[in-house]
């Protein structure tokens, strides 16, 4: 069998194809999910909604876990493009099968 006979037998990557789905996807979500403590973060330190000691200790709780759940966002989309770089176009249609059996 050839080198062209092998290839013409190869089929799109599923896992690259799931993988494109899945940072489409997470593409919409990403601003609001880096966004998703800001408002609470923002009432409880603007002295609006509660004050004192322990006021500031849980507003300082949150800005801290606001600011790492962005930079944890932040991370998401370049690890989903590494993962898709990373793959082949096209696939064996066993391997194929195999991951479609997988998932």
């Amino acid at each position: 069998m050839s080198i062209v006979a092998d290839s013409e037998a190869k089929v799109p990557n599923p896992r690259k194809a799931d993988l494109e789905r899945l940072r489409s996807d997470l593409a919409k979500e990403v601003e609001s999910l880096r966004k998703a403590l800001k408002d609470p973060t923002e009432e409880i330190g603007g002295d609006r909604v509660w004050v004192g000691k322990n006021a500031r200790a849980w507003h300082r709780e949150l800005e801290g876990r606001h600011r790492k759940l962005g930079e944890q966002v932040d991370r998401l989309l370049p690890v989903i493009d590494a993962a898709i770089r990373s793959e082949p176009e096209k696939v064996s249609p066993s391997e194929a099968r195999a991951y479609n059996k997988g998932t």
